[in-house]
């Protein structure tokens, strides 16, 4: 086997990378992590304003690889779920006593959990953290993979994990496919303070435009987003706060009061092509870019742990 600079490069130093890097804090693995930006920078989309539900067994991830006492302070427990049909009787409610766990999930900010993925990285002794810089090229061998940056600094792993997004750098160089659906959509994100205590309910309402959804968050705020048929944004996003909140109200009706980091993201499903050659492993470019509602429950069962077992350079 060929003498590779690393055994592992992770592109993207996002959530997901960050996370597949942590949970291998202590392998024998020397790893790379390329990232696009500066280090720390409140650029990073991963690690913006916008919550992130963790499910149960995300947070029990966490626990396995030491980092969920830093994250418990930052999360707010759901305990009852409730979702709804607009127009419609009837209700499902879901709760973490009836289930017998201690949550339903938890959420937390991308931001602050950015800033504990980053402590604990920083604290590993087999990362070297190559930022800021992109991959530009690639070249797949029969045993390694090696990849040249935009510095033209060269470099080479056993294998290289893309977990830079949806539009992810490594799945265009090897010009991966992929099936594309527009859900015609775009959620509306906001933090907003209820009328009344949410006491850790998460709510869920299908109405004509799309789902809405509301997440507890700290000092009785939640995190919403709100889908509208593509082009409605415009007309909403021009409110003044009060009538923004009216028109909300008027499709939730669990509403009132403040709203803040309202942004916007566009609704499309991606399924990704059939993979090619040795050395590369596709966990968050594809198939994650989903619907919204997927996107905002971060399920690390399914990646990277998974994954972290299963090095073996």
């Amino acid at each position: 086997m060929a003498k590779t600079d690393f055994d592992l490069i992770i592109v993207g130093g996002g959530m997901v990378g960050a996370s597949l890097a942590c949970a291998l804090k202590n392998s024998d693995l020397k790893i790379a992590i390329i990232e696009a930006l500066p280090a720390h920078s409140a650029q990073q989309p991963s690690y913006d304003d916008r919550s992130i539900a963790l499910a149960y067994g995300s947070q029990r991830i966490f626990e396995s690889i030491g980092l969920w006492p830093q994250l418990a302070n930052l999360c707010t427990a759901i305990t009852d779920i409730h979702v709804s049909d607009r127009g419609h009787f009837g209700v499902t409610r879901l709760s973490a006593q009836t289930e017998n766990v201690p949550a339903l999930g938890q959420v937390i900010t991308a931001r602050s959990m950015g800033i504990v993925l980053n402590k604990a990285l920083e604290k590993q002794e087999n990362i070297e953290f190559i930022c800021p810089a992109k991959v530009v090229a690639l070249l797949q061998h029969a045993d390694h993979v090696t990849v040249t940056l935009d510095n033209q600094r060269e470099i080479s792993a056993k294998l290289i994990v893309a977990a830079d997004g949806a539009n992810s750098t490594i799945k265009h160089l090897l010009d991966l496919g992929s099936l594309d659906h527009n859900y015609n959509q775009t959620a509306i994100t906001a933090n907003i303070t209820p009328e009344r205590a949410h006491n850790g309910r998460a709510f869920e309402r299908f109405t004509d435009s799309g789902p809405i959804a509301l997440l507890p968050m700290s000092d009785n705020r939640c995190s919403l987003v709100w889908t509208v048929k593509a082009g409605d944004e415009t007309e909403i996003l021009s409110l003044s706060e009060q009538d923004f909140l009216s028109r909300l109200q008027d499709q939730d009706n669990v509403i009132n009061n403040t709203n803040t980091l309202v942004t916007l993201f566009s609704n499309n499903n991606s399924v990704l092509g059939h993979l090619r050659g040795a050395g590369l492993t596709l966990i968050d470019a594809l198939p994650v870019a989903k619907h919204w509602l997927a996107q905002k429950s971060m399920g690390l069962g399914k990646k990277q742990p998974r994954l972290a077992r299963g090095i073996k350079l």
